[in-house]
């Protein structure tokens, strides 16, 4: 966990400390949501079209990935119940 204090200008602006726009790559100009939880200022990072365009093919990919493992593992299942089926 990151933990830093900033103070709220007249404005009600706060900076967010260097380390963790970083880490959570928060460049000038990036849009972020101010919300209010359980009496908690929170402030996340909205990702761009770009961004979630990649993390979705990521997903897709890894999906993909699972789909064909799990094909591969009922394979002898599958040649099983066929000639169980061709019996009939």
């Amino acid at each position: 966990m990151y933990e830093s204090v900033s103070t709220v200008g007249e404005r009600g602006q706060i900076t967010i400390p260097k380390i963790i726009r970083e880490k959570e790559g928060i460049k000038m100009h990036d849009k972020v949501v101010v919300k209010l939880e359980d009496r908690k200022i929170v402030v996340e990072k909205i990702l761009s079209k770009k961004e979630k365009e990649k993390l979705m093919i990521e997903g897709y990919k890894k999906m993909a990935k699972s789909s064909l493992e799990i094909c591969k593992e009922w394979e002898p299942t599958e040649k099983e119940a066929s000639r169980f089926l061709d019996d009939y």
